[in-house]
């Protein structure tokens, strides 16, 4: 498969003189960046990832095409599972999303982020979420997965892709009942304790009778560098503030086993069910147009037959880079921005940011993270 970058790069300069509301007097990317990138030369990204996915291990482990780690085949070859996740301070702590191995995080209304976790092996978890409500732009990323979306209700412009077919789903709001019997279960009266497990998401899956067999053309998401991406031409980034207004997150680097480290609300981020802090092997920053439907507070982000900038982060390094989105279910790809070729990321987690672009500017990257003084 042949993936041309330059017909991104032009959809990008034209996507790019999109005005979004914020902050109305920024100009989304100067001239001479705009000149940058559609003078580069085309560029054709070979897909040479068959024999990295056709590797098994000798115990018969597969390569996961979340992670790029080794995996038990029996859910290294279903669909994933995406689950929406409340991320707000009345929540905390979540449960279950460690196991993860990807994570989308966005800006929604009255600038509190929401989560969406997707996982391939979900097994032996007792616990996750809570579960909050489905986001449109949460459903056009679990579309890219072909993942069955779990979700508690949602706004109308979500329910219009579910309701179209975008998207096998799991409301959590019409399969909720007593733990043990059914795909969700509450421990409390309010909105912040509904809450799945793996039994429960294995009972909504089969009331629903979902196939969870992975297409015979199934194209993983990511492409992974089977003995390390350095980014060796990349800057030094050991330390990432976002932006995001309400839980105020960061990213602090450990050398020790190349992870970020990930903190909220002035505090660890850590996942209940394990009293671990969540790490990222890779972080995707994705600069999004966006909008707010009229009449309401919700969000909307500019993702199919679009394209734009962002950073990729991993190994205590960051380089630019430009990401593509064909259609409502297509993989977002991401390229280098200095090379054109699709990026390869480092296998482990990915955790990916969605920012809106009018803000993007107001993230904070330090070379050292010695610089930042939360880490100290």
């Amino acid at each position: 498969m042949k993936r041309k970058l330059l017909s991104a790069m032009l959809v990008l300069t034209m996507t790019l003189s999109f005005v979004s509301c914020g902050k109305k007097d920024e100009a989304p990317l100067a001239e001479d960046d705009a000149a940058v990138v559609t003078e580069q030369e085309e560029v054709e990204v070979l897909d040479d990832s068959a024999a990295f996915w056709d590797q098994v291990a000798e115990d018969g482990r597969v390569r996961s095409y979340l992670s790029g780690e080794w995996v038990d085949p029996k859910y290294g070859r279903q669909r994933p599972v995406a689950v929406m996740i409340e991320n707000t301070k009345a929540c905390l702590p979540q449960y279950g999303i460690g196991n993860a191995k990807v994570i989308y995080e966005c800006v929604v209304e009255g600038g509190i982020t929401r989560m969406m976790a997707i996982f391939d092996d979900y097994t032996g978890l007792e616990q996750i979420g809570n579960v909050r409500s489905s986001r449109p732009y949460y459903v056009y990323f679990a579309s890219e997965y072909d993942a069955v979306y779990m979700h508690a209700g949602g706004n109308p412009a979500a329910f219009e892709l579910i309701d179209g077919g975008l998207v096998e789903n799991l409301n959590a709001l019409k399969l909720e009942g007593k733990k043990g019997s059914a795909a969700t279960f509450r421990t409390g009266k309010t909105e912040h304790t509904l809450y799945t497990n793996s039994e429960g998401i294995d009972i909504g899956l089969e009331k629903m009778g979902y196939d969870m067999s992975l297409p015979a053309n199934y194209e993983p998401h990511f492409k992974f560098a089977e003995k390390g991406n350095a980014l060796e031409n990349g800057t030094d980034c050991q330390a990432v503030q976002m932006y995001y207004y309400t839980n105020k997150p960061y990213w602090i680097y450990n050398e020790d086993d190349g992870l970020y480290y990930r903190y909220e609300f002035n505090q660890k981020q850590v996942d209940a069910t394990t009293g671990k802090q969540l790490t990222a092997k890779n972080i995707i920053i994705e600069d999004v147009a966006w909008w707010i439907y009229q009449g309401s507070e919700y969000l909307g982000y500019v993702l199919s037959y679009n394209t734009g900038t962002g950073k990729y982060i991993s190994n205590g390094k960051m380089i630019d880079i430009v990401w593509s989105k064909d259609g409502d279910s297509d993989i977002t790809h991401y390229y280098d921005l200095a090379t054109g070729e699709e990026i390869k990321l480092n296998i482990g987690t990915t955790w990916i940011q969605a920012c809106q672009h009018d803000y993007s500017d107001e993230n904070v990257y330090y070379a050292d993270k010695n610089d930042f003084s939360k880490a100290k």
